[in-house]
């Protein structure tokens, strides 16, 4: 599952320290720790782009 933060909301990968933003990160819906940040709405699911993959040129 991949999520961002919401708006005005500093969160950070607790493994990495690093700040979700709003490129996202992918991560394990089952951890609690991500669990409980979706169930309070400081990070959400990311919008599924809607575009194609490049086909390679041949």
């Amino acid at each position: 599952m991949r999520i961002v933060s919401v708006p005005d909301r500093l969160v950070r990968d607790p493994a990495t320290r690093r700040v979700v933003d709003d490129a996202g990160i992918t991560i394990d819906p089952t951890d609690l720790y991500w669990a409980r940040l979706l169930a309070d709405g400081d990070v959400v699911a990311a919008p599924v782009s809607s575009r194609r993959p490049k086909e390679p040129v041949a």
